[in-house]
């Protein structure tokens, strides 16, 4: 039985759209049933799309929310925003940057936090520096084993490159990936307002008569609308990592929704007028050490090979050293909280490239806050052991202060284990 309070609702006195105390993919459907009915008043007064109840927001409902506010705002509708009352909520809605997203009046008024904050793109051109943004962001907050890391960073690629493809979105899409170490996973959403699944295949299957069908039709090796505009092989991708890692792919396009899981399909069709002008992908990613990249990706007699963040960005060119500048590190070298996000990083490169050594250039970096040295170099002395870090770990460009606080640092932590 469906519990009311958790249904999005349209109230015809206040000309509301009103949301349920938790917001996640589930009430999708739902909130484009109640779009349509407000559609089908004609009503002349602002639409209000009241998250003043929403206690707990997930990314894989918010995405699909904000792609159909910011294309009704495009074709012109009127919208007033309530936020959530509920402190914490509220304090996410900013910080995700979800309600300068929703309003962007609002825009002057949030902080968000690069953990888990939204990137909007437009075009092929934008998603390269998003991407490489989102890793280095992730490569800091959670140890990743490499292929699982190169997992990631295709994942997202493909799923972002066919909204600019295939989904003819005039607002672009969404991006949101979140680390949760806690739970040894790292989740992603994107979301559209586009034409969805079975509108794009039908161009090269006109024999597809549903959402659901479509979204079957999509996760196989090979298949796309059009060769020329991609080789078809993104979701089928997508759900062959996300679920042999031990996470899953929810797909939900029009009146269809899929979620996939190892060794389990659940497939919804959605009655009536609940169906969802777009598609939200969201997908979780578990730290899982017995995945292959080459195993999930390759569909043909030619084996894949994993091409990560790693080899772009940090491997020295024919060189077999990964390199590491300080100065171009967005967390600084001030604090504490800035110097576990580069360890850990650090740790994901070694991870990435076993036996690679790693130079960390300090050049232009004149002092550091012995917080940030002994959270940095001090724990990864004593991570890696005396042997493996004077092996792996080069300092060079160093001040005569920086190489003092850095010296003490590890000499102060490896005294206390």
């Amino acid at each position: 039985m469906v519990d009311r309070k958790l249904i999005v609702k349209y109230s015809s006195y206040t000309n509301s759209i009103v949301f349920p105390d938790r917001v996640s993919a589930g009430l999708l459907p739902d909130f484009a049933a109640a779009v349509k009915t407000w559609q089908s008043r004609k009503p002349e007064n602002a639409v209000i799309f009241d998250f003043s109840s929403v206690r707990k927001a997930f990314a894989n409902g918010m995405l699909g929310i904000i792609a159909i506010v910011t294309e009704l705002r495009r074709q012109g509708t009127a919208i007033v925003i309530k936020l959530p009352k509920q402190s914490d909520a509220l304090r996410f809605f900013f910080t995700t940057s979800w309600a300068h997203l929703l309003d962007p009046t609002l825009r002057d008024h949030y902080r968000h936090n690069n953990k888990h904050f939204v990137q909007h793109f437009g075009s092929f051109e934008e998603i390269p520096p998003i991407i490489n943004h989102f890793m280095e962001i992730i490569m800091g907050h959670i140890q990743m084993p490499g292929d699982v890391l190169a997992a990631l960073e295709w994942s997202i690629t493909e799923i972002c490159d066919n909204v600019i493809n295939h989904a003819e979105s005039k607002t672009g899409g969404f991006l949101q990936v979140i680390a949760y170490p806690q739970n040894d996973l790292v989740a992603f959403t994107v979301a559209d307002a586009g034409k969805g699944i079975l509108r794009s295949l039908r161009e090269g299957f006109p024999e597809l008569s549903n959402d659901l069908d479509a979204i079957k039709e999509a996760i196989k090796a090979g298949v796309t609308r059009n060769k020329d505009a991609g080789q078809g092989n993104g979701l089928a991708g997508t759900s062959r990592i996300t679920v042999m890692t031990g996470g899953s792919l929810n797909i939900l396009t029009g009146s269809g929704r899929l979620l996939l899981q190892q060794d389990k399909q659940t497939p919804t069709t959605f009655a009536g007028i609940r169906e969802f002008e777009g598609t939200c992908i969201s997908g979780q990613i578990v730290m899982s050490h017995d995945f292959s990249m080459v195993e999930a990706l390759s569909f043909g007699p030619v084996p894949y090979e994993p091409y990560s963040i790693v080899d772009v960005k940090y491997q020295k060119q024919d060189e077999d050293t990964l390199y590491i500048k300080m100065a171009e590190q967005v967390e600084g070298a001030g604090t504490r909280a800035a110097g576990r996000a580069l360890r850990i990083k650090v740790i994901n490169l070694l991870i990435a490239k076993p036996n690679y050594p790693i130079r960390i250039d300090w050049q232009d970096i004149n002092v550091v806050a012995s917080s940030f040295a002994d959270e940095f170099l001090g724990k990864l002395f004593v991570e890696l052991g005396k042997k493996k870090f004077e092996a792996l770990v080069q300092n060079s460009n160093l001040t005569e202060v920086v190489e003092h606080i850095i010296n003490k640092a590890i000499t102060e932590r490896s005294a206390t284990g």
